[in-house]
């Protein structure tokens, strides 16, 4: 349980992000995440889809090149799912 004084504390940390962020206090207050911009959505898949099928087509040919590729594809989209890219 919040003490009086640490409840009042954020009460004042509430006002602050409403008065200078209204924006994040509203995205905050609705508890919802924001969507991904369809820029990024649509980048972030055709490199997923790229990296698969370089797999699969250096398996299936059996080049190493192609495979190595798709490798270092797949590590990359890795990277960026795991990254802020694109992100507000």
């Amino acid at each position: 349980m919040l003490s009086h004084h640490d409840r009042q504390e954020l009460e004042k940390i509430e006002r602050w992000f409403e008065l200078t962020e209204p924006a994040l206090a509203a995205r905050l207050r609705s508890g919802r995440p924001a969507r991904p911009p369809l820029l990024r959505l649509a980048l972030l898949l055709s490199l997923d889809i790229t990296a698969g099928l370089l797999m699969l087509l250096g398996v299936i040919l059996n080049s190493p090149a192609l495979l190595l590729t798709g490798m270092i594809t797949v590590t990359t989209a890795v990277i960026v799912h795991l990254s802020r890219f694109g992100r507000d």
